[in-house]
């Protein structure tokens, strides 16, 4: 009798030991993988933090043509001591917002720099198990912003301490210009170690070279501003340690907590 149904009865089973080797059931593979884990979560394609860096620069964008224009004074600004007033030297109310969002721009660039240093081990988690890389960045970028308020209400006391009204504006404007220009200059290596993690650390150092740069511009304004004798080194000396150091220390410690508790 034909066996529609193709069912094996039990006097088909395999009896010798080749046979029930050859016939041996096993669980299927699928059974047994491993378990599917999470794709990591890379800043580079977090929404919040694209928007935060695409928002800036259409802002920026918008207000080129007043780009332009403050950039034509900025090497004078950062480099140059002229001690005369001069009426086309004020900026007009579009040339200071355009001011305003390249300080915005450098403290959001600063705070993406800063989780790549300091909390780059979060980026490479699994989703579930990230802590939320917007609202990290968004705090170092705030840290970023009270540290430029820091620097701007010294730079205001110490020129309203030991200088004329004069040369505390032209030490001012040298900060100015610094930030600035150092917003524009750390963009490049801020996106390139966003998009292209391997580069990170060396994007890091490059970053850390342009902010010494910016740093040794400013300062040496100042000193061709301050320097009046021999004795005059303490204070300079005294500033470098109170103002420059000791601050970017304190600066970094904060960021590194912030990496660490923000969730």
């Amino acid at each position: 009798m034909e066996n529609p149904f193709e069912v094996c009865h039990e006097a088909e089973a395999p009896t010798s030991a080749a046979d029930q080797a050859a016939y041996a059931s096993e669980q299927p593979a699928w059974v047994s993988a491993h378990e599917g884990v999470a794709r990591p979560d890379m800043p580079a394609a977090d929404s919040g933090i694209l928007s935060l860096l695409v928002g800036v620069f259409v802002l920026i964008g918008l207000n080129i043509k007043h780009v332009r224009r403050v950039f034509k004074t900025l090497p004078s600004d950062l480099l140059t001591i002229r001690q005369r007033e001069n009426a086309f030297d004020e900026h007009t109310a579009n040339e200071k917002r355009v001011v305003l969002l390249m300080m915005i721009e450098l403290c959001v660039v600063e705070g993406l720099l800063f989780f790549l240093w300091l909390g780059g081990n979060t980026a490479t988690v699994a989703a579930d198990q990230a802590r939320p890389m917007a609202s990290t960045i968004l705090a170092l970028t705030g840290l970023a912003g009270g540290f430029l308020i820091f620097q701007f209400a010294a730079c205001m006391t110490v020129g309203y301490v030991f200088t004329d009204r004069l040369r505390a504006s032209l030490w001012r404007k040298g900060l100015n210009a610094s930030a600035m220009l150092l917003g524009v200059c750390l963009a490049a290596p801020a996106l390139l170690a966003l998009f292209y993690p391997a580069l990170t650390s060396k994007m890091l150092i490059v970053a850390a070279i342009l902010y010494i740069l910016s740093r040794i511009c400013f300062i040496s304004k100042g000193f061709r501003i301050f320097y009046t004798n021999f004795p005059s080194l303490l204070y300079f000396i005294l500033y470098l340690c109170t103002l420059e150091i000791i601050p970017v220390i304190a600066v970094t410690s904060l960021a590194a907590e912030i990496c660490v508790k923000v969730q």
